[in-house]
């Protein structure tokens, strides 16, 4: 029981302090689900927080950022703005005499698309402690309209009684993370993001290229139930994305039954022809068990494997080279892939390969070569290949040397 003055007076504070939990509480569950304007995306672990080296982070400073292009605001130990820049002065829609005035960052802090978004990550951030930034991530409808997102990075710390918070455009890199994420794996998607590599600028490179084919599927698609189609299918692209994710390899189409991966893109790989050659054989080891688990469940029709024993076995073709990578097309529809001659060659390769072969061009033999020399104990793959001699291959005029294959 609270019988004495002391203790009511203890009980009011106690009951003041949770108020203004529970209402710094709902002020986050509004950033995070986005309830007032458009905020989307998530935030981050406030307590506790360690870089990916380990260390804390250093606390932001005006003078730390002051040549990046971020905006920022500082506020003193009353959440009033003591410094601002005209970058978010200019996202608040305020005057920079803001911070000459002191005024209230409860002001300000009034953007609808990420509602009181820097009132609650400083608040978070003293809770925190020195150093340790609280963060938010949010997406507006661009300004300029044509229904794209603009996204930015909120960051915010405390330091010797001050706040800081900072907001950085970081469309580009979201936007980049969103379509790479469909085409290689997220650790890839991670190097490519702290790399100073441009993934959307065209550039000339020597890189190779993987092609595969399902023989007869068109046949297949005619004679089979649409039930069985749909299961061939999932199958041999959950199998195809399995061993290009192992391999870091960048899954540059999927139509139909063929499937084209790339290798050394965007992320630059010395050992692309070796990585090509690895993904290929997995993916042909993982077919001949799939294949047979097909037959045996019915879903190929018995007069279909009859008539063209090679049904669903996958051809490969690969080849190495310079070529052309990057991002082509218009901008309502884009695509990031290769072009050149070599490109071409194998894709001629793998209409050439017999079910479950793998050709390879002299490109791609002399580059694994190199690469053993190099680094003989990374080789651990049991494979031999075997010259198929000169090959003519529709649209290139003079006859190619290829290579076969040989795998477990």
């Amino acid at each position: 029981m609270f019988g004495g003055k002391d203790d009511k007076k203890q009980l009011e504070e106690r009951v003041n302090a949770l108020t203004e939990e529970n209402r710094q509480l709902r002020r986050k569950m509004r950033l995070l689900t986005g309830n007032e304007g458009n905020a989307t995306l998530s935030m981050a672990s406030m307590s506790g927080y360690l870089t990916q080296s380990g260390k804390r982070p250093k606390s932001l400073t005006p003078e730390s950022i002051s040549g990046l292009d971020v905006g920022y605001l500082v506020v003193d130990r009353e959440m009033r703005i003591i410094q601002i820049n005209s970058k978010m002065a200019a996202m608040l829609g305020c005057d920079k005499k803001v911070a000459s005035k002191k005024q209230a960052l409860s002001e300000v802090d009034v953007l609808t698309w990420a509602p009181q978004v820097l009132t609650t990550l400083l608040t978070d951030a003293r809770m925190a402690g020195d150093d340790i930034p609280a963060e938010f991530e949010a997406g507006r409808d661009n300004v300029d309209g044509g229904g794209k997102k603009e996204y930015f990075h909120f960051k915010a710390t405390w330091s010797n009684n001050t706040g800081t918070v900072t907001a950085e455009n970081i469309t580009q890199l979201k936007t980049t993370r969103i379509f790479f994420e469909k085409l290689v794996s997220p650790n890839i998607v991670t190097q490519l993001l702290d790399s100073s590599e441009d993934p959307f600028r065209v550039d000339k490179r020597v890189m190779t290229v993987l092609f595969g084919d399902l023989r007869s599927f068109t046949k297949f698609c005619d004679a089979a139930a649409p039930e069985a189609v749909r299961e061939v299918f999932n199958d041999f692209f959950h199998l195809c994305m399995q061993a290009i994710d192992r391999n870091h390899a960048t899954l540059d189409k999927f139509v139909g039954d063929q499937v084209m991966a790339l290798f050394s893109a965007p992320v630059t790989e010395p050992g692309h022809a070796f990585q090509a050659i690895r993904v290929a054989v997995e993916i042909q080891q993982a077919m001949r068990d799939v294949r047979q688990r097909w037959i045996e469940k019915g879903l190929v029709p018995r007069q279909l494997l009859a008539a063209k024993p090679d049904v669903l076995k996958l051809g490969i073709g690969i080849n190495t080279g310079e070529m052309i990578v990057g991002m082509f097309g218009s901008e309502r529809s884009n695509q990031y892939t290769v072009l050149g001659h070599h490109v071409n060659l194998a894709a001629r390769l793998c209409g050439n390969a017999e079910g479950a072969e793998i050709l390879v061009g002299m490109g791609t033999l002399d580059q694994v070569k190199a690469y053993y020399a190099a680094h003989p104990e990374g080789f651990d793959l049991a494979v031999k290949f075997k010259s198929k001699g000169d090959m003519t291959v529709k649209g290139i005029t003079s006859a190619v040397p290829v290579a076969t294959v040989a795998y477990e």
